[in-house]
Formats: structure tokens, sequence, C-alpha cells
């Protein structure tokens, strides 16, 4: 069985090449965007190697009524480092793909990047959401949720699960470690949720480049 990659146009290992980027404003106030553009694609990379490893170690993991030593901790740290890279992946394009929409709306860029990561697009209301993130709203929330849980959910490290068909991502939420909040357990597909950011991630691109198109 295959690993769903991330989709940036390359495998990991392949070195970046120019005919992946196109024009974007390279001396705004916030830096070079054309740089930001390239960046984000060697964040990709990097993510999609964390899911080569988070398969490896699962199968290694799935093959023996024994587990070997650390590939069942080796498969979960390698999802949870892939999370946060997509995550993290999907924070500079809502920042960027923002930016843009209001230097091209205003002449101006904006004096603050008010939505600047995925939980800010979710506390817009829909109508307010740019095209690209209201399309995608259902994986940002996941996105969103599952890597909260992995930075600040204090019972996450209890989690001992494998998925037994495929890797699988589990999540163990309580909003403010409050023992009166309800826990909330999630358990994903990693093929899934990379398929879905998969989609997400092309309709940024197209904003983008059809954003160079208008103004280079």
């Amino acid at each position: 069985m295959t690993t769903v990659l991330v989709d940036n146009g390359k495998s990991p290992d392949e070195p970046y090449n120019a005919r992946l980027g196109f024009w974007l404003p390279p001396d705004s106030p916030y830096g070079n965007f054309q740089l930001k553009l390239m960046n984000l694609c060697q964040r990709l990379d990097e993510a999609n190697l964390r899911l080569i490893d988070s398969r490896r170690y699962w199968e290694l993991a799935r093959a023996y009524d024994m587990l070997p030593v650390n590939a069942l901790e080796r498969h979960v740290y390698a999802n949870e480092q892939a999370i946060y890279l997509i995550r993290r992946a999907a924070d500079e394009m809502i920042a960027l793909i923002w930016c843009l929409s209001e230097w091209e709306m205003k002449g101006t860029y904006p004096e603050q990047i008010e939505i600047d990561c995925i939980g800010a697009v979710l506390k817009q209301p829909n109508d307010r959401q740019l095209k690209p993130f209201r399309d995608h709203v259902q994986v940002l929330k996941a996105l969103n949720e599952i890597s909260n849980a992995f930075k600040h959910s204090f019972v996450q490290s209890d989690i001992t699960l494998i998925g037994r068909d495929e890797p699988c991502i589990h999540a163990l939420s309580l909003d403010y470690n409050k023992l009166a909040a309800d826990a909330k357990f999630y358990s994903v597909s990693l093929a899934l949720l990379v398929k879905e950011f998969n989609a997400f991630y092309q309709a940024g691109m197209d904003w983008l480049r059809a954003f160079s198109e208008r103004h280079r």
C-alpha cells in the first residue's frame, strides 16, 4: 500500500525547482512572498517525510505479535510531527492569501495580518471567509482540533492506540485541561486527512496563481 503524501508538486528528496513557483510580491513589509512560497513547499517536503515514517513504523508495529522496540512510539511521533508541519503550512497559506487579498482590495498592505491562522478563519462568520478557506472548513477544523490536542492536552500522552487497517491519528482533547470539560476523542484516517488537506492546498495555490497572473 502506498503512502498518501501532500501533493506539493515534487517528491520529498527532489531539489526545489523554479517551475514550482511563480511571481508574488518580493518586497512586502512582511517579507519576500516568493520566498514564503518556496518555504511552504519545502515545509511540506518535511511533512511528507514524516508521513513516510508514519507508515513505515505502522507496518513494523502491525507485522509482529510483540511490538518491535519503539515502533509504536515512532509511528505516533511521526504522526504528531506531520500534523504540526501540515497545520503550520495551512497557517502560512492562510496568512499569505489574506494579506494579498487585503492589498488587492485596498491598494496597501494591512498594518496587521488579522487572519493569520486556522483558528482566526474558524472564528469568522462563514460569509466573511475567503473562498479557499470557506470551501475547506472541515479539514481546517480537524487540523486545528487535532494539533491543539497534541500541543495542549495533558491527557493526550495516555493514548496507546494504533490503526488496525491503516495509519490513523488518535487524539484526546481536554479543553484547558479542565476535568469539568468533556474530553473529545478523535480517530482519523491519516490518508483521508492528507487528501482533504491536498484539496485545500490546491485551492490556495490556484488563488495565488490567479493573483500572480493579475498583478505580475
